[in-house]
């Protein structure tokens, strides 16, 4: 069996052999196809780790049209997988929890009407003068990841190095940007993994350096970290290099310059501390006089920190550079004209959503209007609205609103029976996947989000939930005891005592 799959691929390599050299296109999908062969027994025994390792990363397949990231790949090549293995052995069973797989079916079904009766999937990489398909592929990819990874369960013992395995993933973010820093001889690992958009801001003090790359990597290493030791194991005051670790990673991440990251953390962190019960410990004290402590430190060192870190502040009434000020205040201000202007077009698409779809006229006319008024005119064209409600109304309607409010309360239900009812040996990962996913739930809604992007990051997190408790942890039944009879009367429940 082994030379009937090795002739055949060495010869096709070696004919390909020569468009490698030359980086053509062609010769690179013919070189993944047959590397993904060979691959073969590799994936059929660690497909499932692997899919949870690439769901948070960077890495993109640059030689596919359209630059796939790697966790679409690794979606499909598990779900064939756990098909296939269910087809050969009837043992084998996908995890149950129609609670959750009803609304996200529904949700697919939606997003595919829409897109049927609002111009199609035009994809740009395909040549089609519609394009925005992309983002449907993301929406559909995202809710066959969640069937993906939650296909099969986690082993208990091997709880944490999967958890560590899907968050640690998202530090790749980070290598695009090291572009313009490494020599010429790693180019070509900017092909895998892309160089990350940095945006310059002038002040009088120097250049206001945004990132997102930063607070991706400082999100990763706080979240394997609270899943592994929690809130309480985290500032263990005997264990010091916990503290200097996170504190070490969450101010490299304010150098990205956005304030999302210090909101989601800091919601993060304010559920972990209420779930760990540490508002009625002898802990609360110290707790507020160290917040008091910190927020007077930072109210008075506040404008001598890096620019970046002085933007990621911004969302605390803090005493910071003037231009960063004004530069975070433009920021929020476009973002609610943008709003502002959307509203009125809400009562046009309430049955039938606009869809993602832009046609290239569409895109001229967004060019023209960037260079001669605001950039709000882009984002409306593009539906990068910034925020998480309109970013589901307008493209679906009230029906896919409905849906996915539908998807958003059976979500949070499921992580909270887990958290509760959970196996007490991975107690501590479910609480952690609670909080954060209530976090980044409560953030969607109130703060920002996008439908598109945000999909992936709560079906991941939730299929990893069902995938560790095995489907959605239902409590104990609590047995009666059984009752023994007396000498002298019946009591259920009561033991029988005898002399020796």
């Amino acid at each position: 069996m082994i030379w009937v799959f090795v002739v055949p691929i060495a010869l096709v390599l070696g004919y390909s052999l020569p468009d490698l050299t030359n980086l053509e296109v062609d010769g690179f999908m013919v070189f993944g196809l047959a590397v993904l062969m060979m691959m073969t027994p590799l994936l059929l025994k660690y497909h499932h780790p692997w899919l949870l390792l690439s769901w948070n990363m960077s890495a993109v397949i640059f030689f596919v049209p359209g630059r796939p990231y790697l966790w679409m790949a690794m979606t499909g090549i598990s779900l064939v997988i756990g098909v296939l293995q269910r087809t050969l052995n009837p043992e084998k069973h996908f995890i149950s929890a129609p609670s959750l797989t009803q609304p996200l079916i529904a949700l697919a079904l939606i997003v595919l009407i829409v897109a049927k009766l609002t111009g199609g999937l035009g994809m740009a990489s395909i040549g089609s003068d519609v394009v925005g398909g992309k983002r449907y592929v993301w929406i559909w990819g995202a809710i066959l990841g969640f069937f993906a990874i939650s296909s099969r369960e986690i082993p208990r013992d091997k709880a944490m190095l999967y958890v560590g395995l899907f968050f640690l993933g998202g530090v790749t973010m980070a290598i695009g940007n090291l572009f313009g820093v490494l020599s010429k001889g790693f180019t070509w690992l900017f092909l895998i993994f892309p160089a990350e958009n940095v945006i310059d801001t002038e002040s009088g003090d120097g250049m206001i350096i945004r990132s997102w790359a930063l607070p991706f990597m400082s999100i990763a290493i706080y979240c394997a970290m609270m899943a592994k030791y929690g809130l309480r194991g985290c500032f263990d005051l005997r264990r010091p290099w916990r503290i200097v670790v996170l504190g070490s990673f969450l101010f490299i991440g304010m150098m990205g310059g956005f304030r999302t990251m210090v909101v989601i953390l800091a919601l993060t962190t304010g559920i972990m501390f209420y779930l760990e019960g540490l508002v009625r410990s002898r802990f609360f004290p110290a707790v507020i006089l160290s917040l008091v402590l910190g927020g007077t430190m930072a109210a008075v060192f506040a404008n001598h920190l890096p620019l970046s870190v002085q933007r990621s502040l911004a969302v605390l009434p803090l005493d910071i550079d003037p231009v960063v000020k004004l530069d975070a205040q433009a920021s929020s201000e476009w973002r609610v004209q943008m709003w502002r202007n959307l509203l009125p077009e809400i009562p046009d698409h309430l049955i039938l959503g606009k869809g993602y779809g832009v046609t290239a006229t569409d895109i001229n006319v967004m060019y023209q209007t960037i260079r001669t008024a605001s950039r709000t005119a882009g984002a409306e064209t593009v539906g990068d609205y910034h925020n998480g409600p309109l970013s589901v109304i307008l493209p679906l309607g009230v029906p896919g609103a409905l849906i996915f409010l539908w998807f958003a309360f059976a979500s949070v239900r499921a992580m909270y029976l887990n958290y509760k009812n959970g196996a007490p040996e991975i107690a501590l990962i479910n609480r952690f996947l609670f909080a954060y996913y209530l976090a980044r739930m409560i953030f969607f809604f109130a703060v920002f989000g996008s439908l598109y992007s945000d999909l992936a990051m709560f079906t991941g997190v939730l299929g990893l939930s069902v995938s560790l408790n095995g489907g959605i942890a239902k409590r104990a039944r609590e047995t009666a005891p059984e009752p023994v009879a007396s000498t002298f009367k019946f009591n259920p429940g009561e033991r029988r005592i005898v002399n020796a």
